[in-house]
């Protein structure tokens, strides 16, 4: 009986770890679009499906009301734009894309990603509840919870960007008008010496030719 037993035990380790190893078995977490991934067949996921995987992803998204009509514009823009590119880069190529281009092509298609990602979850939050500050909430010192304090701030900081700039701008000028005395100044020196120079080259004629 115990010898049955041990056998049924092997048996049944045996077809599970057979399952485990079959292709496709690990499938890729919900919400990812592909990257690193291969196709269950074995076929590595190729950046024009990962485009129209981000593409389904974003008009579900929209159905489903996790996204505005604005934000799937945005998206679609962003996958339309990386479509455009791989399309571009495939005509100068002959139809192939170079290994720099498809490595750069894949972190815009993950970033892209990751944007879709924080759009679907930022339209999953749950509705806010009479009490979704919490019973025990109380205003804060800083003046944030309280709309007419924080607008007060806002002003004082406001008039204060402002003085500085009217500050700076005065600062500005009075350096201006210093550059401009002190090119004066120089330039007066300068005429001075070309004056007094021509005076004495003046006295010298004079004196050679007996004027004086």
């Amino acid at each position: 009986m115990k010898l049955k037993t041990a056998k049924r035990c092997l048996i049944l380790a045996t077809v599970m770890l057979g399952q485990i190893s079959q292709p496709g078995f690990c499938k890729p977490s919900a919400g990812d679009d592909g990257e690193g991934q291969t196709h269950k067949h074995g076929k590595a996921i190729t950046p024009d499906m990962r485009v129209k995987k981000q593409y389904k992803r974003i008009e579900m998204g929209l159905k489903s009301g996790k996204l505005t009509e604005a934000q799937a514009n945005k998206l679609r823009n962003l996958v339309s734009a990386v479509e455009q590119d791989i399309k571009a880069k495939r005509a100068a190529n002959g139809g192939e894309l170079k290994e720099e281009e498809k490595v750069r092509i894949e972190n815009v298609l993950k970033q892209n990603a990751n944007q879709i990602n924080t759009a679907l979850g930022a339209g999953t939050s749950l509705g806010e509840g009479p009490d979704v500050l919490g019973p025990e909430w109380k205003p804060g010192p800083d003046g944030a919870q309280n709309p007419k304090a924080l607008l007060k701030q806002m002003k004082a900081q406001e008039k204060r960007a402002l003085r500085q700039e009217k500050q700076a701008n005065e600062q500005a000028l009075e350096q201006q008008q210093l550059d401009y005395e002190k090119e004066v100044i120089y330039n007066l020196s300068q005429q001075k010496a070309a004056v007094q120079k021509k005076k004495k080259e003046l006295e010298n004629v004079r004196k050679e030719s007996g004027a004086n």
